[in-house]
């Protein structure tokens, strides 16, 4: 998944969370600490300079006190403002500009000796021309398969799904007239036996209207390049 993340509110971010970023407290220096403190308490200490072994033993004893307490109070902060790696990633995505993952499903018509048509519909709130598309699941092939499957009344076995590619555009929203930002991922998807119905020019499937139409006829769609121009291109210049 690309993440689509302003510098400044990423530095931010570091910033605000530096304190916590690898700061995460061993209980082993609990377990260092009392080991001085236990092995000072039986240590036997000779005078030295003018000052006697009991002063010496006070003040090993005193700093081994200070390790383990400060040793004690670092584990309890650590363990009351837990801040993994987790943590930070759910951070950095919160951050993510990216508003839509839609995967963009390119459909030949292999049915001809030569294939050059896609497969797009006709979108009712985009009022224009689109290449199948759906938003981004869970399980994402297995999501697009099984929907195109249902939608085109086409057995699942013979649907190939292939990767392809990812973009990332910024463009005005076609069914709500507001600029997001929109990546994409583009797979190509090949039909096996393409049934008698599909090979129209035209055809109707589950309620939708469908085309078939070349690259070129697309740009030459003045509403499909007002409102889709990156995807035309995008698949133009990847299948």
């Amino acid at each position: 998944m690309k993440l689509l993340i302003d510098d400044v509110k990423l530095n931010l971010l570091m910033e605000q969370k530096k304190s916590y970023i690898g700061k995460k407290v061993a209980w082993d220096s609990i377990l260092s600490a009392c080991s001085f403190l236990i092995s000072v308490l039986f240590a036997t200490y000779k005078d030295l300079w003018g000052i006697s072994g009991e002063a010496f033993k006070i003040f090993f004893v005193m700093l081994g006190l200070f390790f383990t307490f400060k040793a004690l109070y670092d584990v309890l902060k650590s363990v009351k403002n837990s801040y993994n790696y987790e943590d930070l990633l759910q951070d950095i995505n919160k951050l993510n500009e990216i508003t839509h993952n839609h995967s963009i499903v390119a459909i030949r018509d292999t049915f001809e000796q030569y294939p050059n048509r896609f497969l797009v519909y006709d979108d009712v709130r985009w009022k224009c021309k689109l290449f199948v598309n759906y938003k981004d699941n869970t399980n994402n092939e297995s999501f697009i398969k099984d929907h195109l499957s249902r939608e085109l009344k086409i057995d699942e076995s013979k649907i190939k799904l292939t990767y392809i590619a990812q973009n990332i555009s910024e463009k005005i929203s076609g069914s709500d007239n507001v600029k997001k930002v929109y990546c994409h991922k583009l797979f190509l998807a090949e039909i096996e036996d393409m049934p008698e119905n599909m090979r129209k020019d035209t055809f109707e499937a589950d309620g939708r209207v469908y085309h078939w139409k070349s690259i070129v006829e697309l740009e030459e769609d003045d509403e499909a390049m007002a409102k889709n121009a990156d995807i035309i291109g995008f698949v133009k210049n990847n299948v």
